[in-house]
């Protein structure tokens, strides 16, 4: 009795020691396959054109800044990503989201202000620097923001002196996806972050 048991053990321990061996080499044989499935994905995978990149970025913003220029909502709107994906820190120091918000704050601010008749509203911005990533990028800038603060103008902000001409030199952030609000592969601003520049006659902290 003990010679069959032993006999039995023997004999399922040779079975499965000799179907180790077999799901090791089906293992090992899909795994080669599945190694050259990978690199051919890759390799199909179309390279990232920065130059195009670059300039279909750039195009967005100065349809941004033209829009700066012409007070005009439609070109603001069609620089920003739509529906509430948008972000925005105004120079106002204030934050919108979602790019209904920020259309009526330019409908707002169209009523108390006008492009400067001395230079446009925004100077061709300088120290331009684009970094891009995948389909992220950003891009910063500076320029100087100069408007007419209408003489009825209500009385809402610091910043608003009604009558007055108003010359800022700011600093921009502007971050793009590519993406627009209905998921289409297509450059649109993000976040836009604008804040006040120092004066050049002040010394940088730290230097």
């Amino acid at each position: 009795m003990a010679s069959r048991t032993a006999n039995r053990s023997k004999s399922a321990k040779t079975k499965a020691a000799g179907r180790k061996p077999r799901r090791r080499a089906a293992s090992s044989a899909k795994s080669p396959r599945k190694a050259k499935a990978r690199r051919v994905q890759r390799e199909a995978r179309p390279a990232q054109n920065h130059e195009r990149d670059r300039r279909e970025i750039l195009n967005v913003s100065r349809t941004w800044w033209d829009a700066n220029r012409k007070f005009s909502i439609p070109m603001m709107v069609d620089a920003f990503v739509g529906g509430d994906k948008f972000h925005g820190f105004n120079l106002n120091g204030h934050t919108y989201y979602g790019i209904g918000e920020w259309v009526q704050l330019w409908k707002y601010l169209a009523r108390v202000m006008a492009p400067s008749s001395e230079a446009s509203a925004l100077n061709e911005p300088r120290d331009l620097r684009v970094i891009i990533r995948g389909d992220m990028a950003f891009l910063t800038a500076e320029t100087v923001f100069k408007v007419k603060v209408l003489p009825d103008s209500p009385d809402e902000s610091p910043m608003l002196l009604p009558g007055q001409e108003m010359e800022m030199p700011i600093r921009m952030t502007e971050v793009f996806v590519r993406e627009d609000h209905q998921g289409k592969p297509e450059w649109k601003m993000w976040h836009f972050h604008c804040s006040p520049k120092a004066p050049p006659s002040e010394r940088r902290m730290g230097f």
